[in-house]
C-alpha cells in the first residue's frame, strides 16, 4: 500500500471512496460530485495537504485537510476521514497522520482540529492516541420546524450582504469551522440570509441553505431575546424550505440558550460530537 497526497486523485474518485467509508457509519451519509466541491471550497480543503491510501492504483482510504494560515493561530482541519470496510483494522489514520505531520510542520500550523461523533468510541480514542483532546461538545439537531410563536412586530427581509460587524455582535458561541465567517464566505452563493429588525433596527439573523436545509449560522441580540425573534426567522426557513426538514449542526453544548430554542422549534437531537483539538 501507498500513502499519498490527493492532489492527482479526481473528485469521482473521492466521492466513490467517502461514500463507501461511511455507508455503514454511525449515521450514514453521502456526497454528489458537486455537493463534494462546494465542501472543498468552503472549507479550504487543499489536495497537497489530504491524504489517501492506494492499493494497486484504487485509493481504499482517505483523510481530507482543510488550512487556514491567514489567523493568529494556523490551523488545520480533519474534513473528513474514511476509510472503506475492508481494510479498516490496519491502523491506516494512524500511518496517513504520520504523513502528515512532517509537511504541517513545514508549514508552521500550530492547530489540528476535527470533530467525531461521540458514540464512535474506537475513532475517539484512535485520535487520542495521535495527541488530541475534546476541547468541546457539538450537538446536532434535524426535523421539521414546529413553531408555535412568532413576533408579528417584526420585519424579516432577505439581505444579499453579510453585516459580519453586526451579526457578530449577536454571538454567545463561536461557530464550528463549517459554519464559520470564511466557510459562509467562501461558499457565499449557496446561502441565504434574512434579518429580522424591529423599529427599523437589526436584532437577529440566519444563514442557511435554501437548497439543502441546513442552517450555519442564527442569533438573536441579547436584549431581544424571548421576544419570539428567533421563531420569527424560523418560520420564514420553514416557508422557505415549504416546510421540509432542517438541519443544524455543531451547536455548542454549552449554549443552553441556543439547545432551549432548537427542542422549541421542533427539532430533535440527533446526534453529539466531540470537537477535538491538538497542538503542534
Amino acid at each position: 500500500m501507498e500513502i499519498r497526497n490527493l492532489e492527482g486523485t479526481s473528485i469521482e474518485e473521492l466521492v466513490v471512496v467517502f461514500n463507501r467509508s461511511f455507508s455503514d457509519y454511525i449515521v450514514p451519509f453521502r456526497l454528489t460530485v458537486e455537493q463534494l466541491k462546494s465542501k472543498i471550497t468552503a472549507e479550504d480543503i487543499k489536495p497537497e495537504l489530504s491524504l489517501g491510501v492506494f492499493e494497486s492504483g484504487k485509493i481504499v482510504g482517505f483523510m481530507l485537510h482543510g488550512l487556514r494560515n491567514n489567523t493568529a493561530i494556523p490551523t488545520v482541519y480533519n474534513a473528513g476521514t474514511g476509510v472503506i470496510p475492508e481494510y479498516r483494522g490496519k491502523g491506516l489514520v494512524g500511518e496517513m497522520y504520520k504523513e502528515l505531520l512532517p509537511h504541517l510542520q513545514k508549514l508552521h500550523v500550530k492547530k489540528m482540529i476535527l470533530e467525531v461523533i461521540q458514540e464512535n468510541k474506537s475513532a475517539v480514542r484512535a485520535y487520542e492516541k495521535i495527541g488530541y483532546t475534546v476541547s468541546r461538545k457539538l450537538d446536532c439537531f434535524s426535523g421539521k420546524l414546529n413553531v408555535l410563536k412568532s413576533n408579528r412586530e417584526v420585519t424579516i427581509q432577505s439581505v444579499s450582504e453579510f453585516q459580519w460587524e453586526t451579526f457578530m455582535s449577536f454571538w454567545d458561541i463561536l461557530p464550528s469551522w463549517q459554519n464559520t465567517v470564511q466557510t459562509i464566505e467562501n461558499g457565499k452563493n449557496l446561502y441565504t440570509t434574512a434579518v429580522a429588525y424591529m423599529d427599523d433596527v437589526p436584532v437577529g439573523y440566519v444563514i442557511f441553505n435554501a437548497e439543502s436545509g441546513k442552517i450555519h449560522q442564527f442569533a438573536v441580540a441579547a436584549e431581544y431575546r424571548r421576544m419570539g425573534i428567533g421563531s420569527s426567522l424560523f418560520e420564514w426557513i420553514n416557508t422557505a424550505r415549504k416546510g421540509q426538514e432542517v438541519y443544524v449542526y455543531n451547536v455548542d453544548h454549552d449554549s443552553d440558550s441556543s439547545l432551549g430554542f432548537l427542542h422549541k422549534t421542533g427539532l430533535s437531537e440527533k446526534v453529539v460530537q466531540f470537537e477535538m483539538s491538538k497542538e503542534i
